[in-house]
């Protein structure tokens, strides 16, 4: 047996548990993705599946799956955890009804750069694909301006997948939660996850930043806008007292006086207690 087909086979074994969670988690969930989501396909088949985040529906319209981020090997492979990610989908969506959900707000988050819909697909029996892909680990959850109402749901998901090794957390050379410290060896120009205690919260130039060090020159850091502090304020967290707590943060990381992560939305970064 080949390599891969290995990996494939023992992978599926572990994700049928998990999907059989989810759905029966599926009634908690529906009722609060019809609470936070705009109901805008009740009942459409899904009739192909393009790659783990793509599919089609009534041979006609192309759904992409928001909210999370699956790694490719490069811009023309989607590599292991995509081609998994794509088995998946064929398994458990094509030829089946599903539901699409789109944000509320007409004016963010309905349609990609490429015109695809922006789309949560649901099936009859409340299974999330999102909720799928993130709680076996092919996805990462990455909730952003446009798509983060389901944020603390795929949080959830992707710590089960976490804590159960599945997937991209398997990986420990890769796709592991950074630190301060292994952030600076670590890849840049790609997606990562950095959990750490804030050193040091400054405003400069309509700019804040959360430095993990107190050598902004070399330190690994978080920014945003400092319009973001009100709706940071509406979540209950007050940005400029986050001195000395440990948070986890999500995004693009760069290199710009050190490992670098821009913010834009408060649902990129979680406040976590420093006794966990």
């Amino acid at each position: 047996m080949s390599l891969f087909k290995f990996f494939l086979f023992s992978f599926l074994t572990l994700y049928t548990t998990m999907s059989m969670a989810q759905i029966g988690q599926g009634n908690n969930i529906q009722n609060l993705i019809t609470e936070k989501l705009r109901l805008t396909m009740p009942k459409v088949r899904v009739t192909q599946v393009i790659d783990g985040q793509t599919l089609i529906v009534n041979n006609t319209t192309t759904i992409h799956l928001p909210a999370i981020y699956i790694p490719w090997e490069t811009h023309d492979d989607q590599g292991i955890y995509g081609k998994n990610a794509k088995d998946i989908l064929e398994k458990e969506f094509m030829d089946k009804f599903v539901r699409i959900f789109q944000v509320r707000d007409q004016e963010r988050g309905q349609f990609n750069a490429l015109g695809h819909t922006e789309g949560y697909m649901v099936r009859e029996d409340g299974l999330l694909a999102q909720s799928l892909l993130v709680s076996n680990g092919l996805a990462f959850a990455y909730p952003s301006q446009s798509h983060f109402d389901l944020a603390d749901i795929l949080f959830k998901d992707e710590s089960t997948a976490r804590e159960k090794k599945l997937g991209l957390w398997a990986d420990e050379k890769n796709f592991q939660i950074l630190d301060a410290e292994t952030a600076k060896t670590s890849e840049m120009n790609r997606f990562a996850i950095i959990e750490s205690v804030l050193q040091n919260v400054v405003s400069r130039d309509n700019v804040i930043y959360l430095n993990f060090e107190r050598d902004w020159k070399t330190d690994t850091s978080i920014a945003m806008d400092s319009g973001l502090r009100r709706d940071f304020s509406k979540a209950g967290i007050n940005v400029m007292q986050l001195n000395g707590q440990k948070i986890r943060a999500r995004g693009w990381l760069r290199d710009y006086n050190g490992p670098y992560i821009e913010i834009f939305h408060p649902s990129q970064i979680e406040v976590i207690q420093l006794s966990e």
